[in-house]
């Protein structure tokens, strides 16, 4: 067994001569060995050696046998390691002690070399099903903090006020179970939001499902959200489970909300109201426990003026609000975003990360960005992938649009050809000051870190200027 020359076995025995025995069979089976004589030395070579199996003797002077194996397997670093007790009692309730002890095994002396052998095999693998346990539960607790991480409210970036006072409020109602309707523009990250709602809520080990509303047409649509019974429609040829009923216990995000027809926001309704549908063809009621989150990028104030969603559904959805700010009305955090998505963009390519150019972030900066942020990750990925070999993400890099967006003092504006070079550079450093306040919504410590000045210095040349 080649595997097993790498393995290292802790053998103990309070008798020198049967030691010694040990030792030589282990040794001849290509082992590697220590040897202890007392419980003291064992659980002292138990902590310092790590071996991956221990033969214990029983009878030895205190600690003895049991107590040992007791210690060991209180201990989180060694419980792990299997124990086959060595025993000369093969009375049952001495054998019965020992394995509620944590011994993994027993073998009664003297021992048959070849049954001790086997039970050294079978005890290995009882260490090798104890190691993918405990790689299951390391890589279980690294994905359980890299989801908390990754959905925290501190990383849906964004630190200007309208952020802020979103992170507010999702902390007050990620607790709750009222439903929340998330509106804003397509790319603000409105799924995003929904998912740290749950992930930091009370039903974060429960199931998280989405559903598109403008991915179907309504008849599809029906049947995805509550599920139908064999025979319902022509090509229903078994039963479906609704996705409602896979929330069952968890949360339910319903994405472009705005999308569903006025017969479905009925069905929908129901569920609000008393967490129970009948599936398409279906005669029995389906109750469910379900969080409902809704999203959409239109105003459904409007539409319910208009006729076309439902007023009382509308109120059961808005008992709170998330409104979504588009990425121009917060400039401020476009620099955040950039090293956010150029980090990702590395570790997902596995290449070294790349910096921007001042000139290319003041275009980022500057544009407008119809498709929010997911249009700005979008861009990010491709300046990434034109800048080649180069350490830096240079303007040329950028799209023609964002391009365009981001001229700077470089030949591209006119200045006056006449008068004082004073009163001209006053006005382009007080363009750039309004200009820069604006974007960062009055934030001077960030407006003052983008200008390249203290805050001190900018504060002073706001008010040589006359900017409030």
């Amino acid at each position: 067994m080649s595997d097993d020359r790498q393995l290292k076995i802790l053998a103990v025995d309070d008798e020198p001569d049967g030691l010694y025995a040990l030792e030589q069979l282990l040794l001849l089976r290509g082992y590697s060995v220590i040897t202890a004589s007392s419980g003291t030395e064992t659980l002292e070579k138990a902590r310092n050696e790590r071996p991956d199996l221990i033969l214990l003797d029983v009878m030895m002077p205190e600690p003895n046998g049991y107590q040992v194996a007791k210690t060991l397997k209180a201990d989180p670093e060694l419980r792990y390691v299997p124990i086959v007790l060595l025993t000369g009692k093969d009375e049952l309730e001495d054998i019965i002690h020992g394995l509620n002890q944590g011994a993994d095994d027993y073998i009664c002396k003297p021992y048959n070399s070849h049954e001790l052998i086997a039970r050294i095999h079978a005890a290995l693998r009882v260490r090798s099903i104890y190691g993918e346990l405990r790689d299951a539960k390391v890589a279980n607790r690294r994905l359980q903090a890299r989801m908390a991480e990754s959905f925290s409210f501190a990383n849906i970036i964004g630190r200007s006020p309208a952020m802020t006072s979103l992170y507010e409020v999702m902390t007050k109602v990620a607790d709750s179970d009222v439903p929340v309707l998330v509106t804003g523009e397509s790319g603000t990250g409105k799924e995003l939001v929904a998912t740290a709602l749950h992930t930091n809520g009370p039903r974060k080990d429960k199931p998280f499902v989405v559903a598109n509303c403008s991915a179907f047409n309504e008849n599809l649509l029906e049947s995805e959200l509550f599920g139908h019974v064999k025979g319902a429609f022509t090509g229903a040829l078994r039963d479906k489970q609704g996705l409602f009923e896979v929330a069952d216990d968890g949360t339910f995000f319903l994405d472009e909300l705005g999308e569903m027809s006025p017969a479905l926001q009925v069905k929908l309704l129901r569920v609000l109201q008393d967490g129970t549908f009948m599936p398409v063809g279906g005669t029995k009621q389906i109750r469910v426990d379900v969080r409902v989150i809704a999203a959409t990028n239109r105003n459904l104030e409007e539409m319910v003026k208009a006729g076309t969603f439902r007023e009382d559904l509308y109120y059961r959805l808005n008992v709170v609000n998330l409104s979504l700010p588009p990425l121009r009305e917060r400039r401020g955090d476009v620099p955040l975003l950039v090293e956010f998505f150029l980090k990702k963009v590395a570790e997902k390519s596995g290449k070294a990360l790349k910096e921007i150019a001042p000139e290319a972030m003041a275009a980022l900066e500057s544009f407008s960005w119809p498709g929010n942020i997911r249009q700005l990750e979008n861009e990010l990925q491709r300046a990434y992938v034109m800048a080649g070999k180069d350490p830096v993400i240079t303007r040329a890099c950028l799209s023609p649009a964002v391009v365009a967006s981001g001229s700077t003092v470089d030949g591209d504006v006119e200045f006056p050809q006449e008068g004082k070079l004073k009163d001209v550079l006053e006005s382009v450093e007080r363009d750039m000051i309004v200009a820069t306040l604006k974007r960062c919504e009055g934030n001077k410590s960030e407006a003052a870190r983008q200008l390249g000045i203290s805050r001190s210095n900018l504060i002073a040349k706001a008010q040589s200027f006359g900017i409030e």
